[in-house]
This record gives structure tokens, C-alpha cells and sequence, in this order.
């Protein structure tokens, strides 16, 4: 990295150090002497805070995330999959699954921790570039399963988020030990994570599940 500019230099760093650490065990002056900087500071001279830092390293990365999605949310429109949940999963998981090809990517790493880090709620950081990553996006999310009730269709959307983030953190950490092959090759990783985010979306909602959500009020003699 050494032709890299400071700044992405710091980026990238970061995006490694929490990926393998986690975001409270690495300090930003970790980070700037991990990026071979001569000033312990330099990166809180350029981000300020490590929220700031994370939130840097989002932009970095989901310009290109946000943008895949973006042309599969076009094409799914064109297609009239608007109300496919498959269709939809798949425009969910591919532009992360994509990122495991990226050589050196240490970015689904990184998002797993923060994911970790926020509480494991979709909702406590939209910037992950799951659900609600483009209005049109949740708009077709919420008109494919508006058949849900709102609290359970929250629910399958926080699960489906967290297995999708986890799963391709865990595929990228194969990847970079050498054993991404020992349970499916890459093409098929990505349909079978399709299917059961598809499985999580799409699944009838049970009379066990309405039961819970509407407990028979008991009557006072």
C-alpha cells in the first residue's frame, strides 16, 4: 500500500484491524501506526472519531454495493419480479456475496463486527446496505411481504439481514484461509444463501406465531 493515498491507506487498515479485532479492541492510534504512518494521529486527524472512521469506510465501500443493488432493483422492476420474494432476496445477497471475490477484502469481516458491535439490528445502521439501503428497495420489500403482520415482517427482515452478513463474513474468511471450496463452490454458496433468505421472507407465518402476538387477555372473575 505503500503508492496508496493516506487517507484510503487508513481506510483500508481500519477495515483489517476490526475485521480481526473488532471494533472496540483496535484504538485509532493502533490504526494509524499499523498504516506505517509517522504521526500516531493521522487518523484521528482524518476522521476525527472511530465512528466517523466506520462510517468513512461505508462510503468507501458501498458505492459500489448500493449500486449493484440498485441495477438489480431496475432490471427485477423492468422484469415484473417487482413482488418476487426470490427476486428480492437475490438483490439483497448478491451485492455482498460479490464482495467475497474482491481480492484482500477484508469488508464483510469488517461489516459482520460492526453488526455485532450495533446490537445486530438492520434498523441500528442502514448504512450495512441491507434493508432500506434505497426507498425503492424497502418500498418493494414491504409491498412483496405486506402480507405479513408489521412486527413479524420487521423480524424476517432483521434475520434475513443477519444471516446474509454472516454468512458471506464467513465465506470471506474461508476464502482467505483457503477453504472456500470444502462445502459448496461460489455460484452455488450464493443461490443456496439466496434460498433461505427466500425461506426466511417467505415462510408462512404459523397460528403459534399469531397465538404469541395476540394473547387471549384473561378476564378478572
Amino acid at each position: 500500500m505503500s503508492r496508496t493515498p493516506t487517507r484510503e491507506r487508513l481506510l483500508l487498515t481500519a477495515e483489517r484491524l476490526f475485521a480481526v479485532h473488532g471494533i472496540d479492541a483496535v484504538s485509532l492510534r493502533q490504526i494509524s501506526v499499523a498504516a506505517s504512518q509517522r504521526n500516531n494521529s493521522a487518523a484521528q486527524y482524518h476522521f476525527g472519531n472511530k465512528e466517523e472512521l466506520i462510517r468513512a469506510i461505508f462510503g468507501f465501500r458501498l458505492a459500489t454495493v448500493n449500486g449493484r443493488r440498485e441495477d438489480m432493483v431496475r432490471d427485477l422492476v423492468r422484469c415484473g419480479l417487482d413482488r418476487d420474494p426470490r427476486a428480492l432476496a437475490e438483490a439483497m445477497v448478491r451485492p455482498l456475496a460479490e464482495q467475497i471475490g474482491v481480492g484482500g477484502s477484508f469488508y464483510l469481516r469488517f461489516l459482520a463486527r460492526v453488526h455485532q458491535h450495533a446490537g445486530a439490528s438492520v434498523y441500528a445502521l442502514p448504512a450495512m446496505g441491507l434493508e432500506g439501503t434505497t426507498p425503492e428497495f424497502g418500498r418493494l420489500i414491504d409491498l412483496a411481504l405486506g402480507h405479513l403482520p408489521d412486527a413479524v415482517r420487521r423480524n424476517r427482515l432483521r434475520l434475513s439481514g443477519s444471516l446474509t452478513v454472516h454468512a458471506t463474513a464467513d465465506r470471506e474468511q474461508r476464502v482467505h484461509e483457503g477453504h472456500a471450496y470444502d462445502v459448496l463452490p461460489p455460484a452455488a454458496f450464493v443461490e443456496d444463501l439466496v434460498d433461505a433468505v427466500v425461506g426466511i421472507l417467505a415462510a408462512p407465518v404459523s397460528p403459534q406465531v399469531l397465538a404469541a402476538l395476540h394473547p387471549p387477555t384473561s378476564r378478572s372473575a
